[in-house]
Parts: structure tokens; C-alpha cells; sequence
């Protein structure tokens, strides 16, 4: 995993990724109560946790960014217990939270393809299903990456606003599932402009059930976005449910 890629965009990380309240709509199919225990996995600047702490759920949160999690430490109200943030490696959740603590666990933003082997996805897979209490769901998110290796697609959309703009691409290493991704952010007001160049692991959607599986889940559901569409080959999204 890498902090320095996160770390130079995280003043920006807002105005890039602005909150989608369709993830909200989404997890409240899958939350089994109000009240439920939820730890946010990846929470960059913490804005879905306070969301999900705003309709009655306890969150803990974290992130492998020291500055993101203390942009999202800084947000927090003083006098409010939730969400709990930390700084932690997602792979070391087993050890560090009580086990059966957590009805769901979430991991958006294509956080786990940080993970660069199938063995630290794997690790991160049995500590989640530890924490969680029995039929308890882990749900991620990433890109569909059979889709995106299959037809090699160079480029991402441009994500284009009046703060920035924010340029991502592809390079592929015939013969290996790690891709090279390449960005570019640019700061209108300043002209400032942040290169970036991170390795993802491109995993496809069988072999992450078939580690899901291998860490004790089943009870798969796929989707194509947080607005229930099935997922599709050309889905670009790729969502997973499951359950312990």
C-alpha cells in the first residue's frame, strides 16, 4: 500500500470525490437495522461515515492516509462520539477491533485494490469476517476490473469541475494483473498541477469471490452501481454484497 499517492490530493479529495448520496440509499437496503455497528474501510475524509452517523448508525472509520483521517478528524463536532476515526492498515482489522463487533463492514472508493497480492486481500477478507457478528455483510466496492483489463481501456472519464480537474489513465504490463495508475489533478485557481503514478492490483470479479469465499462469506449479490443495476460486462462499477 502507498499514503504518498492519497497524501498530495488530500486537501483536494472533496472537490474530486464529492459525496454520492446514492451510496446512502444503497446501504440502507443492506444495513439490517438502525442503530446497526458499521466500520467504514478506506474512509478518505470521512464524508459517507458522517452521513451514516446522521441516520442513527455507530461508525468507526479509518484509513491508511494520516491526512485524510485528520481532515476528517478535524470535521467532526467536538461533543459527538461517532464516527470514530483512526489510521490503520486495513490488512491488521482482525487484530485490532473486538471480534463479532460489527453487523456490516464497507469498503468503497476502490480502496481494495491497494492490496497487490491475493494474499493481503485475503488477510483484509478474514479480519473483516472475524469482526463481523454472525450474518453480518461485507460490502465492497471497486471498478470492474475484467471489464477494464479485457478491453483495454487506456483512460477513466475526466472528472471536470469549476475546482479541478482530474485526469486518469491505464498502463498495462502484458502478463501481470498489476496496472499502473497514472493521474493528473489540476487546481484551477492556483494552476497548480499533482502527477501521480500508483500500482493497482486489477483483480477480476471470480478469483475476489473465490477469496471472499475462501474467508468464510457467501450470499453473493453483484452490482453495477450504487443504484441496484445489475452488473453488466461493460458495468464499470463492479458492487459486491455478502454475508458471513
Amino acid at each position: 500500500m502507498t499514503d504518498h499517492f492519497y497524501t498530495s490530493i488530500a486537501t483536494y479529495y472533496q472537490q474530486i470525490f464529492p459525496f454520492n448520496p446514492g451510496q446512502i440509499n444503497f446501504l440502507r437496503q443492506v444495513l439490517p437495522y438502525n442503530g446497526a455497528k458499521v466500520l467504514d474501510v478506506g474512509c478518505a475524509t470521512g464524508e459517507l461515515s458522517f452521513a451514516l452517523t446522521r441516520f442513527g448508525f455507530p461508525m468507526w472509520a479509518f484509513d491508511f492516509d494520516a491526512e485524510m483521517v485528520e481532515i476528517a478528524q478535524n470535521t467532526k463536532e467536538e461533543d459527538t462520539m461517532f464516527p470514530v476515526f483512526e489510521q490503520l492498515d486495513m490488512r491488521l482489522i482482525g487484530e485490532h477491533y473486538p471480534e463479532s463487533f460489527f453487523n456490516t463492514v464497507i469498503c468503497f472508493g476502490n480502496t481494495l485494490v491497494h492490496l497487490l497480492n491475493n494474499d493481503d486481500i485475503l488477510k483484509f477478507a478474514e479480519g473483516a469476517c472475524k469482526l463481523l457478528a454472525p450474518e453480518g455483510k461485507l460490502t465492497i466496492q471497486i471498478l470492474n476490473y475484467q471489464y477494464i483489463l479485457d478491453d483495454q481501456l487506456k483512460s477513466l472519464p475526466l472528472i471536470d469541475n469549476e475546482h479541478i480537474s482530474f485526469e486518469r489513465n491505464y498502463a498495462f504490463d502484458e502478463g501481470s494483473d498489476l496496472i499502473d495508475f497514472n493521474t493528473k489533478l489540476t487546481v484551477k485557481s492556483t494552476g497548480q498541477e499533482i502527477v501521480n503514478s500508483v500500482k493497482l492490483y486489477a483483480i477480476r470479479q471470480n478469483k475476489l469471490q473465490e477469496l471472499l469465499e475462501e474467508a468464510g462469506f457467501g450470499n453473493f449479490e453483484y452490482f453495477g452501481s450504487f443504484n441496484g443495476e445489475p452488473l453488466t460486462k461493460t458495468s464499470l462499477p463492479l458492487i459486491v454484497t455478502c454475508q458471513k
